[in-house]
């Protein structure tokens, strides 16, 4: 740090900057993104006693602005005040207070906490999601700030500030019960969690019409920052970029906060999320392959389990890489030893067999065909009769269920739908020669 910056921040004007305008403490521990609107957020969640909540698109730095750079600022002006940081699951909150442990060691920040208090700061306790520092000085249960999972036990804890972040998620788009659970959780932080008179804040993007952020809305209103009005935080070229990426549902949702009637939609209420179970042997898979920016490659991982009424039950699991398939081979190796996936359907279309020859040179028994089937007759075939019937392991990423459950004819990207319709026209219709004959 140069002197010049430690002179500011030894200082009762740097003292005031970061109350005033902390998105230039932010630029100046390295947080180079932001700007004077993230000021204006900390400011807006932080500095009241009533329950705030804010909507923002992804990818705007509400994270980092809020959560790690804002409890930085409200612990150098209120030292003994408990602050949670919660998310949907523990682990997800922990890397955001694990963030603030790492922000609160840079000597920009202990230069500020010294001015400000005749001494640097220190932990006392610093363990994964847990921090107490020494400037705290009224002695209570709970730490300076802990990590909580809306899947977690908050039962006797009480907090002086509490901040949810991406409290809701994808899980909450697709199942019922998570969306009612998120809601029990949400109110019990409102009304019994959060000290008399102490303020919560609630920040993230929508999910589904009936989420958490309607019983959030009944409390207090939700400001909104859309990317279509506030895209220059991140520039037209990101903009575009997620656009080709992103299926026009989860886009709506996620950067221009509106939510689109999901009611049309071939796939809905997908079966999940259950565990793998490592003890079914027959796993098999397909690699739907792209070369660019503009697709995804997709693997999904197939395993008929048992037989329920007469109908085949099967466990998926299924993955998305936005880049060249060159530099995901490694980690589709090892996708497929993890499941013990028996081999893998490659499509040679696109690169003539190459990418099927370089796995087949890891070690992975491969089966390449040629593709010539309607994608969306595909999809319609052999996907949708069995979708009722397929459990989806909890590790299946983000990407890939929104790419089914966003799925319409024409849609893009269709890379994780066209897989999974791959895999069971090619594994588990009669004879794979695209006529549907499945077992059941």
């Amino acid at each position: 740090m140069s002197n010049e910056w430690r002179k500011l921040l030894g200082s009762v004007e740097g003292i005031n900057l970061i109350a005033e305008q902390p998105h230039l403490f932010g630029q100046i521990l390295g947080m180079d993104k932001l700007s004077d609107i993230h000021s204006e957020w900390i400011r807006y969640i932080w500095d009241s006693n009533t329950p705030r909540a804010l909507q923002a698109f992804r990818g705007s730095f509400k994270t980092t602005s809020i959560c790690t750079l804002g409890a930085i600022r409200w612990l150098l002006f209120n030292p003994n005040d408990r602050i949670a940081i919660v998310r949907k699951h523990f682990g997800n909150a922990a890397e955001v207070v694990n963030a603030v442990a790492s922000a609160m060691d840079l000597p920009q920040t202990q230069e500020a906490f010294r001015f400000r208090h005749g001494d640097y700061a220190r932990f006392k306790v610093k363990r994964d999601g847990k921090l107490t520092f020494n400037f705290k000085k009224r002695v209570t249960p709970e730490p300076s700030v802990l990590a909580l999972g809306i899947d977690g036990e908050f039962t006797g804890k009480h907090f002086d500030k509490i901040v949810a972040d991406d409290f809701v998620t994808l899980r909450d788009r697709t199942s019922k019960a998570e969306r009612r659970n998120t809601k029990m959780v949400v109110m019990e932080l409102a009304t019994n969690i959060i000290d008399p008179g102490k303020g919560s804040a609630w920040i993230g993007t929508p999910w589904h019409r009936d989420d958490a952020w309607r019983v959030v809305n009944s409390f207090c209103p939700i400001a909104k920052y859309s990317v279509g009005k506030f895209g220059y935080i991140v520039g037209d070229e990101w903009i575009e970029k997620k656009r080709k990426m992103t299926t026009p549902a989860l886009f709506a949702a996620n950067y221009d906060l509106n939510l689109i009637s999901d009611k049309s939609l071939m796939f809905q209420d997908p079966v999940w999320p259950r565990k793998w179970d490592f003890s079914v042997r027959n796993a098999v898979a397909q690699l739907d392959t792209a070369f660019d920016g503009d697709h995804y490659c997709a693997l999904t991982i197939v395993a008929p389990t048992r037989r329920e009424e007469g109908k085949q039950i099967y466990q998926a699991v299924g993955f998305t890489y936005p880049g060249n398939i060159e530099d995901w081979e490694a980690q589709i190796e090892k996708y497929c030893r993890k499941y013990r996936v028996k081999y893998i359907h490659v499509e040679t279309n696109a690169d003539k067999g190459t990418s099927a020859k370089r796995l087949k040179a890891r070690g992975l028994v491969v089966k390449p065909y040629s593709e010539g089937m309607n994608k969306h007759v595909k999809i319609g075939l052999h996907l949708y009769p069995v979708w009722p019937y397929i459990e989806w392991d909890g590790d299946t990423d983000d990407e890939y269920m929104n790419q089914i459950l966003d799925y319409r004819e024409g849609s893009e990207p269709d890379d994780a739908p066209d897989s999974a319709a791959a895999l069971f026209r090619e594994e588990f219709s009669a004879d794979g020669s695209g006529r549907a004959k499945y077992e059941w």
